[in-house]
């Protein structure tokens, strides 16, 4: 990566979401965890939280049908639709305090492991 010619990327930093405008319906959200920068498409929208989110939070929330109801609302386009980053700052979602947030994330982060834990006996 380091000696690529990057004009036609998007340099994704420890920490950040990664989504496919036209393939959000499906899914097509990531998160970074790793400790080094990775380089996506430019067709990817490409962001960072502030201190008022908690990460883990936000990434539930986007698996949820909550935030599936709010790219179907959003969406533009005609026979390809699209969920650009203008529309998901348009989304609507419930936030409580940061602390709770964390809370929140940590419980569904656990529920999550005990889902595949069982999905594997």
């Amino acid at each position: 990566m380091h000696d690529a010619d990057k004009s036609a990327y998007w340099i994704v930093e420890p920490g950040s979401f990664a989504y496919n405008p036209a393939r959000i319906n499906v899914g097509s959200i990531g998160y970074l965890k790793a400790n080094e920068s990775v380089i996506v498409s430019s067709l990817y929208e490409v962001f960072q939280t502030n201190e008022t989110c908690d990460d883990r939070f936000l990434w539930h929330w986007f698996k949820s049908p909550l935030f599936m109801k709010q790219i179907e609302m959003l969406q533009e386009g005609g026979v390809r639709l699209y969920f650009f980053f203008d529309k998901l700052l348009q989304s609507e979602i419930q936030m409580p305090g940061v602390a709770e947030q964390r809370l929140i994330g940590a419980f569904f982060d656990r529920l999550d492991s005990l889902i595949t834990l069982h999905q594997r006996k």
